[in-house]
């Protein structure tokens, strides 16, 4: 009965396993296909996003006959939420770029759209963490207080950088990420177990001991290294907010390579850190009215389904499976940053 029970959960895990990587090829098709029309004609009457102000200050997106269908943002959305809450990264590395291929607004608009479909994703992918009891809730609330100040600063710093060279610095950080990411996954152990000359020093330096069981019965004991998350989130605070990225896609490879968390609370706190830094940035960029809901609304509620999906797969997963399509699609969006 129970050899039974293991194929069932075996098939089922293929399953959830074959419906990511279908997402995602669907959110890279989304990614590459336009809805611009094509030959001569096309071509003379085409025309590259603007921006307007409006009565009250605000600035707004000019709406163009040539964006993308609602069912391309959509599933997109539902894409990019499912595999940014296995990765634990929120989605930023993915949204930001598909915003400048879909749209090409000014980096003010392009970084706050970006993080508040960030938010949206981080807040319902941290909500299935949260049920499955495997956030590091001290840990990521240091970490967030850290990090608000360089948060907040970054906000009004936009209108510095033009948009090419834009493109180019987010380019060279997601090339630098996925090199970083492959040469650092050689290093994980299977069972994730703490080395005993890392505990060693770890119990003299006085670092904070997690103990906790998750809500799968799954036991963890780990010694967590807050002084180092701290100052290394003084330092990312800006750089989230700067690439509308919300921080998850720093705070996976520091939480596991640097303050060795277990992937899994890795991840899942992440998320939590993404959550509460992404919504300090976002905060200036509501009061200057820089963020475009209307051409986020698809694309959020894809990310908010997503998300929950991905917080049922991403037990299911291997750890060196997930980073190796975390490294893939950061090569991707890379290349095609270069090429705008």
């Amino acid at each position: 009965m129970s050899s039974e029970n293991e194929l069932k959960d075996d098939w089922m895990a293929y399953v959830k396993i074959g419906a990511v990587i279908i997402f995602i090829i669907i959110g890279l098709v989304a990614m590459f296909s336009s809805s611009t029309p094509q030959g001569p004609v096309a071509a003379q009457t085409m025309q590259v996003a603007a921006v307007g102000t409006t009565g009250t200050g605000m600035n707004t997106p000019v709406a163009l006959a040539d964006q993308p269908a609602w069912w391309i943002l959509l599933f997109s959305g539902f894409a990019i939420g499912c595999y940014g809450t296995i990765v634990g990264i929120g989605g930023g590395p993915i949204i930001l770029p598909l915003l400048v291929f879909f749209y090409g607004w000014e980096n003010e608009l392009l970084v706050a759209t970006s993080l508040f479909i960030v938010l949206l994703n981080a807040g319902s992918g941290c909500a299935g963490y949260a049920s499955q009891k495997r956030i590091d809730y001290r840990g990521g609330i240091q970490f967030t207080l850290a990090a608000m100040p360089g948060a907040l600063i970054s906000s009004f710093t936009h209108h510095l950088v033009n948009l090419t060279f834009f493109n180019v610095i987010f380019g060279i950080f997601l090339i630098f990420l996925a090199v970083y990411t492959i040469f650092s996954i050689g290093k994980l152990k299977k069972d994730e177990i703490q080395d005993p000359e890392y505990i060693k020093e770890a119990k003299a330096s006085g670092f904070r001991r997690v103990k906790f069981i998750d809500n799968f019965g799954v036991k963890y004991d780990f010694y967590a290294n807050d002084g180092l998350g701290i100052a290394m989130n003084l330092l990312l605070g800006f750089f989230c907010g700067f690439l509308g990225i919300g921080g998850g896609v720093f705070q996976v490879p520091i939480l596991i390579f640097l303050l060795k968390y277990p992937s899994h609370i890795a991840t899942a706190t992440s998320h939590f850190v993404t959550l509460l830094t992404c919504a300090i940035a976002l905060l200036p960029h509501v009061f200057l009215g820089n963020v475009c809901y209307t051409e986020a609304i698809w694309m959020g509620i894809g990310v908010i389904v997503g998300a929950q999906a991905g917080a049922r797969i991403a037990p299911k997963l291997n750890t060196k499976i997930t980073l190796y399509l975390f490294v893939l699609i950061l090569v991707v969006l890379a290349i095609k940053l270069f090429l705008v």
